[in-house]
């Protein structure tokens, strides 16, 4: 089963073209950024939100909308599963904001800022939910490109993740996290997410 959740209105349920053309441009204004990997630098990452993510945000259309998420693999972390949105910044602001993340630990990507989505399978009659981020497609990660896609983690909704999420850690580097590409369709997710899943179970229980 998957799910999604939307922070705006939906731009196929806008029928007058000069509305669209509105919407379109509030969009540019919005940005959403993921960091993720295992066992981040938690001392940067706090010294980050305090400093460019911690101010009420104003409605001022000339400066960018906020978002920041970010998942440690390491259950342990007080970054594990951390979000952040609705900050704005102008135009300096913003680029010393990404200037400072292309120096942290982890993977940075830009995702898509109106959804954020959960992913659930039953394997051996136990739900494994996940959390699923759509990244911004034709955009780079800020070390590597990628075409847009869909990453999937192990998150903590589900009771039976449990363990599961406890191990994340200790998973080699590859399997902590699954990237789908934008181009499979989603009645195919299942045959990739349990797939994904049986191993992490295999590794746990060798």
């Amino acid at each position: 089963m998957y799910s999604l959740l939307y922070y705006k209105e939906k731009p196929w349920e806008i029928d007058n073209e000069e509305e669209l053309y509105k919407y379109a441009a509030v969009v540019q204004k919005y940005i959403a950024i993921l960091t993720y990997g295992n066992q981040l630098d938690e001392q940067a990452l706090d010294e980050l939100i305090a400093t460019y993510l911690t101010e009420e945000s104003c409605d001022d259309s000339n400066k960018f909308n906020i978002r920041y998420d970010t998942y440690d693999a390491d259950v342990k972390s007080p970054h594990r599963n951390h979000w952040i949105f609705g900050i704005q910044m102008d135009d300096e602001q913003l680029l010393e904001f990404e200037a400072i993340i292309q120096r942290l630990d982890g993977t940075h990507v830009r995702i898509q800022h109106r959804s954020r989505g959960h992913y659930e399978v039953k394997i051996d009659g136990k739900l494994y939910s996940t959390k699923v981020y759509r990244t911004r497609e034709s955009l780079k990660v800020y070390r590597e490109p990628v075409e847009g896609e869909y990453l999937l983690f192990i998150d903590e909704e589900s009771e039976d993740n449990v363990l599961l999420r406890s191990k994340m850690h200790m998973m080699p580097e590859k399997l902590q996290s699954l990237s789908l590409s934008a181009t499979i369709p989603r009645e195919e997710w299942e045959v990739y997410v349990r797939d994904w899943i049986k191993r992490l179970l295999k590794i746990i229980q060798e």
